[in-house]
């Protein structure tokens, strides 16, 4: 039977340098969007006085009709002392 010595572990050695990342491209960078002017209406009011008005109304009578033609709600009468669930429409303008 042969008898394994004893192992010393020793830690491996770490350099003391500190290591940093390159710092490529950070001077000329330049970050570009495309804005044509037009602010997306916050509000229903908003978008009713936005010269888009009519291509607004299009569209959500468009989405009206999805939302009952994929049977996403059922009209119930509300229990009392229960508050319905609000809604908010969120515009948004396509680039």
């Amino acid at each position: 039977m042969t008898t394994i010595p004893n192992q010393i572990l020793v830690a491996p050695r770490r350099s003391g340098r500190v290591s940093k990342l390159p710092d490529r491209y950070t001077e000329e960078t330049q970050i570009v969007t495309g804005d044509d002017g037009k602010e997306d209406p916050l509000t229903f009011k908003a978008t009713m006085d936005d010269f888009d008005k009519e291509k607004w109304q299009a569209a959500m009578k468009l989405e009206i009709e999805s939302m009952y033609s994929n049977l996403v709600w059922q009209l119930i009468d509300l229990p009392e002392g229960i508050k319905p669930i609000g809604c908010k429409w969120i515009f948004k303008r396509r680039s």
